[in-house]
């Protein structure tokens, strides 16, 4: 039993509250219900009228579970849509009552209130100040101090009272806004139901919108409030100003700007503007009153699109743990203890629920067909669910790493590998495509599992090696002296092997400092199994010439033509051994262009090294209801991108004799439009073992995207060397360190379509 490193971290479950738009009753009833969740902060409001938009909200805030405000049958029927997102408890309430009490099942505040009393209140003899403040029914201004500020649900409500907890244990005192009363400076200072909501959770890097200021709008607006809740749970820090209630908010707005302009004092290389929000660029708005230095942002619906606003991950300190990976099963399983805990695991709480994370940092199996990656693609979360972890609704699919929805009481858990293709084939099968396995793709992974994994194909790149295997076919056989001089591609001339491009080429272990000679890679595919030795002998019977391998030799053997038996230990004398194509190598169909397959798959590896990489050979492409051709692709590779999104290469491969065709490119970029951007992002990888012709670039500049570059074409010049761009960039101005999809089909651009030749002095 081998053991795995992961990385585990526990998070909150994001709820997403649906409410039907302009109803701001819900919306009262919502932030007080979020209020009752560790991490509730950032939960976001989704109004779902417009379906188009829920969607968006869905997407860029990556929700783990949808909840109606109310029983309303349209907000049932919105959440049904969402069928990757099953709901996991078997509880349809959130508050589930029992004989003696109430509880939650979903990991609740008792949690941080209770760990900051332990923290910062027990034994401190000057606690920090904590509040909760009570609302006047008609104070226009209840909406905004509730969404700013939080408050918890009732007993009655729910069955549990949170302000008794809050009161208890953190000494909070009851501050009762006053109608039309000003609202003082020192309420930003105090630790709030919002404030709880956030204890200790950590916040993931986003590359997103994170302007901090203030939103402007009218307090009792539905939209402003909606806009002004999901922008705070983006992580972005505002507070709401409303012109007309001026003389009650100045106060705060002027604690809250001088706050903001030390934040950006005491720290260099940030943004030093400060945002002013409002629902759009119709509202006329005064910003004089906030200074200088003042960038304008609206909340359209635009911004929720997952480019602009990002909102991140919220969770607890990433922790190592040791997996043990267990072979005894078909498919390697990976057994883990969870680390220690930030909540409290007491057998009373065993019906709340929470997320653990969990990132396998290596592959744990031996073979490159298994894996535990899980590419981000929520709509594959119920096939996680049964293939990775047993529990079809309990899986969430995360950026890095897979979601178990588990209770807090769960101290282990088991996660089981996946087939590669089985998984890919599923991607397809999300968006309507179906994908199976080719005959040339089963050869070319048997190719690949003959040689071991990918980085044992780097033989390949060798043009003499290509050549070899190709000049001979099967029923032929040739010397030693013969390989070496095809492998050596020596001058016909000289004698001397051309080799020196290929001498530092790392193909199995050997002494430091020695070069890599043409005998050693003959010597190296001879052990991969590409090559059989035997004897090439001539039956004294029939007179015709047939091959023998050297485990059917034997002092009498059988003539493979008419069946003379004859001894042939008098052919011996000064015979050379005699070698034939091996294995799915001694096929006739040249193992159905399996070989530039491998090696440009082979060369994303490398690409891709800092990276996860799952890849498959050749699938037969149909559609379900996809607009594409049936077709087949030679590889499909995933990986991921910079901002997490999944990146999906498809490609197809050529040798020397090859041609792309225009079909080709076809099938290939209908196939590319049909995956939705905002989920995948898809590359077409074109290859050849030889150079491309002018009429072959022509036609592949067809696939290029109209607003991005997504075509990778690469040639010999860039297979065959370890960096993919060591010989090209001696002839183009281009990105020689390039390490990720993007930089590959900017380099094509700049090679093939925009050509960018190096100017020699």
């Amino acid at each position: 039993m081998n053991t795995l490193s992961l990385r585990v971290k526990y998070r909150p479950l994001r709820i997403g509250w649906c409410i039907r738009d302009e109803n701001i009753e819900d919306v009262r009833k919502v932030l007080r219900l979020t209020h009752a969740f560790w991490g509730g902060r950032y939960n976001p409001i989704i109004p779902v009228n417009d379906f188009a938009f829920a969607k968006q909200l869905v997407n860029v805030f990556k929700v783990d579970v949808l909840y109606p405000a109310s029983d309303e049958p349209f907000l049932h029927n919105f959440i049904k849509q969402f069928t990757y997102l099953p709901w996991p408890f078997s509880h349809k309430e959130l508050f589930v009552k029992s004989f003696s009490d109430t509880k939650s099942i979903i990991l609740d505040v008792y949690h941080p209130i209770r760990r900051f009393y332990e923290t910062h209140i027990k034994n401190n003899p000057n606690p920090e100040v904590s509040a909760i403040f009570d609302f006047n029914k008609n104070d226009p201004l209840n909406d905004v101090v509730l969404a700013t500020f939080g408050a918890f649900p009732s007993k009655e409500e729910i069955g549990i009272d949170y302000s008794a907890y809050f009161e208890k244990y953190l000494n909070a005192k009851r501050i009762t806004l006053e109608t039309e009363a000003l609202l003082p400076q020192e309420i930003y200072e105090y630790v709030t139901p919002s404030t709880i909501t956030t204890y200790n959770l950590i916040r993931s890097r986003a590359s997103g919108w994170n302007n901090a200021g203030f939103y402007v709008g009218k307090a009792d607006n539905f939209t402003d409030i909606v806009n002004f809740w999901n922008l705070r749970a983006s992580a972005i820090e505002l507070l709401f100003y409303d012109p007309g209630k001026a003389k009650r908010l100045d106060p705060l707005r002027d604690y809250f700007l001088k706050t903001l302009r030390n934040w950006i004092q005491n720290h260099k290389g940030v943004d030093d503007h400060i945002a002013v929000w409002t629902k759009d660029d119709k509202t006329d708005i005064d910003i004089s009153a906030f200074g200088t230095g003042i960038l304008n942002c609206t909340a359209t619906k635009t911004i929720w699109n997952g480019l602009n606003i990002k909102p991140p991950f919220v969770h607890f300190e990433e922790q190592s743990v040791l997996g043990n990976v267990s072979d005894d099963y078909d498919i390697p399983r990976v057994i883990f203890q969870l680390p220690p805990k930030p909540f409290y695991d007491e057998i009373k709480f065993h019906e709340q629920h929470l997320i653990v994370s969990v990132n396998p940092l290596i592959n744990i199996t031996k073979s490159e067909n298994l894996t535990l990656t899980t590419p981000y693609i929520p709509e594959l979360n119920k096939y996680y669910g049964r293939e990775c972890y047993f529990v079809w609704n309990a899986a969430r699919a995360e950026v890095g790493g897979l979601g178990i929805i588990t209770k807090v009481t769960t101290d282990h858990l088991s996660l089981r590998a996946m087939e590669s293709r089985n998984l890919i084939a599923k991607i397809f099968e999300v968006f309507e495509m179906k994908a199976e396995p080719s005959q040339a793709g089963l050869i070319a992974s048997g190719l690949i599992q003959q040689l071991g994994r990918l980085q044992d194909c780097r033989v390949f790149k060798i043009a003499g090696v290509r050549m070899l295997i190709e000049k001979y076919n099967p029923y032929q056989s040739f010397t030693k002296s013969a390989a070496v001089q095809t492998i050596g591609q020596n001058n016909p001339v000289t004698k001397k092997p051309n080799f020196s491009q290929y001498e530092d080429l790392f193909i199995e272990q050997r002494p430091f400092n020695k070069k890599l000679k043409p005998e050693d890679v003959f010597t190296y595919l001879l052990k991969k199994g590409v090559f059989r030795v035997g004897l090439k002998l001539n039956c004294p019977n029939c007179q015709l010439d047939f091959w023998l391998s050297l485990d059917d030799s034997k002092t009498m053997v059988k003539c493979e033509y008419c069946g003379n038996e004859f001894n042939l230990t008098p052919q011996l004398r000064d015979r050379d051994w005699a070698y034939r194509r091996s294995g799915l190598f001694g096929r006739e169909d040249h193992q159905e262009g399996a070989i530039p397959v491998a090696l440009t798959l082979q060369q994303l590896d490398t690409l891709f090294h800092g990276e996860w990489m799952i890849y498959t050979t050749a699938m037969k492409i149909n559609p379900v209801t996809a607009s594409i051709n049936p077709c087949e692709t030679d590889l499909v590779v995933l990986t991921q991108g910079y901002d997490g999104r999944v990146q999906l290469l498809i490609g197809e491969c050529k040798s020397n004799k090859g041609e792309i065709t225009e079909q080709d490119v076809s099938n290939l970029k209908k196939i590319a439009d049909t995956f939705p951007q905002e989920r995948v992002e898809v590359f077409i990888i074109f290859s050849k073992t030889a150079p491309f012709t002018a009429i072959e670039i022509e036609r592949c500049k067809v696939a290029q995207d109209h607003y991005r570059y997504r075509l990778i074409l690469l040639s010999g010049r860039e297979l065959e060397p370890y960096f993919v761009y060591e010989r090209t960039a001696k002839e183009f101005e281009l990105d020689e360190t390039a390490i990720s999809s993007e930089d590959l089909a900017k380099n094509t651009h700049s090679i093939y379509f925009d050509p960018k030749p190096k100017v020699v002095n």
